[in-house]
């Protein structure tokens, strides 16, 4: 398909007409679950509670903010002060939150348009009692971006140009007809893009942005999209690509933010009466001594889980530094939980067993790595239960085993399957052809890239 840019009505952007399909697709799954009751306004009120403190999170961890998730959380829904960690950034988590909850009010009319007055109070909120004199105010100064080539409008630019994104703004987030519409998810990205191009505050620009964003999609039917710590080099990236009115960039990760946030949408309400039954079914059939002795065995394989993650990252994350001409992104999705990683070890399937991915990208291609846990295959079943299987993202969305594609005469890394013995304490891989060997991390770690950066990008 031969690419050209479609311009987004009465806006400043367009965007590559590519990215038209994968729009529908995302607006058609919202559409489809909403039409058959399972995206109704009862469940969207659930899944954004659940998202509420993830969201907080990551927005302030992109602008620096130190917090865990876990003290966020103890912050926003215990009100504690974690000694030790600055008070600035805990007044960050509450003020958020207090946002999130502005928010969810101009969320549940979607008769009323968001006006200039509405991103002021937004705002307010988010920099209230860190920074008074700012906090719902036009700056009044010239500022830069850090690390941005761009330079924002004069301050007495501000209010006209406000302004005028307020007016555009007023229509858009009346959905009427295009509820659930690939124009929400794309109105969305413009209310980020455009807001954050004129800069019109001193402080927590990128925190409002994100939250006007979100206020677009919840008016429009979609759930949130949380661009994460792990994101923000490509969100960074693709923010200054948009200064110069080219969209795609912000609407792919936009796009690949909300998708995430529909499979959370699955697990959260789809299997939450299943999970439930299935926990208590679990444990049921262990005994107190069992129970202590999988926790501990559990314990244990965790910890090697996230020794082989953080290598993993650490290495992704070099590499990116250190590549003049392309980028090396890692994403991380969490640990397994230890009801499915007895599942597992019981010979049982679950779902939603994503643990990180790798994307490389090199001028317009891009090559998405996921390892996801799973059962582990007959070959290395005697050494261990549970493994990290390796797969391919082949179209959006979609990832295909390595192996399924090495045995389709697909040229991938060799890299099939890996998990710990805890017997050994050692990890093992399997690589094409069934070959076994134990290795560290790092020469796993190293041995993958290698093999991605000679078939995908040397000449």
């Amino acid at each position: 398909m031969t690419s050209s840019y479609v311009d987004i009505s009465g806006t400043p952007y367009s965007y590559d007409s590519r990215q038209e399909n994968t729009l529908q697709e995302i607006a058609s799954r919202v559409e489809q679950m909403r039409a058959g009751g399972r995206l109704n306004d009862a469940s969207l009120e659930l899944i954004r509670k659940y998202f509420k403190i993830k969201n907080i999170y990551h927005s302030n961890a992109i602008e620096g903010n130190i917090l865990n998730i876990g003290e966020t959380r103890q912050v926003v829904e215990m009100g504690l002060t974690i000694t030790g960690k600055p008070l600035k950034d805990q007044a960050e988590a509450k003020n958020l939150s207090e946002a999130l909850d502005f928010l969810e009010n101009l969320a549940s009319d979607a008769t009323l348009p968001i006006t200039e007055r509405d991103i002021r109070q937004i705002h307010y909120l988010v920099l209230k009692g860190i920074s008074e004199v700012d906090a719902g105010r036009y700056r009044t100064t010239k500022v830069e971006i850090s690390g941005s080539a761009y330079i924002p409008p004069l301050p007495e630019s501000v209010p006209p140009e406000m302004e005028r994104f307020g007016k555009w703004l007023s229509k858009v987030s009346i959905p009427e007809k295009s509820f659930a519409s690939k124009e929400g998810l794309m109105f969305a990205v413009v209310t980020h893009t455009w807001f954050v191009t004129i800069h019109p505050f001193n402080d927590g620009n990128g925190r409002t942005a994100r939250l006007l964003m979100n206020l677009l999609l919840m008016r429009y039917g979609y759930p949130i999209a949380i661009i994460s710590k792990e994101d923000r080099l490509r969100y960074y990236d693709a923010l200054e690509t948009s200064q110069s009115s080219d969209l795609s960039g912000m609407i792919g990760l936009v796009a690949e933010c909300v998708h995430e946030s529909l499979e959370e949408y699955e697990r959260a309400i789809v299997q939450r009466a299943t999970d439930s039954e299935w926990v208590r079914s679990i444990a049921a059939r262990m005994t107190d001594r069992e129970r202590i002795r999988k926790n501990n065995e559990y314990e244990v394989w965790r910890s090697a889980m996230d020794l082989m993650k953080s290598y993993f990252r650490q290495t992704t994350e070099l590499l990116d530094e250190s590549m003049p001409d392309g980028r090396v992104f890692f994403k991380d999705f969490g640990q397994l939980e230890f009801e499915k990683y007895y599942s597992l070890t019981q010979g049982s399937s679950v779902k939603q067993t994503w643990f990180f991915r790798v994307d490389f990208l090199l001028g317009k291609q891009t090559i998405r790595y996921l390892f996801f846990f799973g059962i582990a295959s007959y070959t290395i079943k005697g050494l261990c239960d549970v493994s990290v299987y390796v797969a391919r993202e082949e179209r959006p969305y979609w990832y295909e085993k390595l192996e399924i594609l090495h045995n389709s005469s697909v040229s991938v890394p060799s890299l099939f399957e890996l998990g710990y013995s805890l017997r050994d304490e050692s990890f093992i891989a399997r690589y094409s052809n069934n070959v076994i060997e134990r290795q560290t991390t790092e020469q796993i770690c190293r041995r993958f890239i290698e093999e991605v950066v000679q078939k995908h990008f040397e000449p």
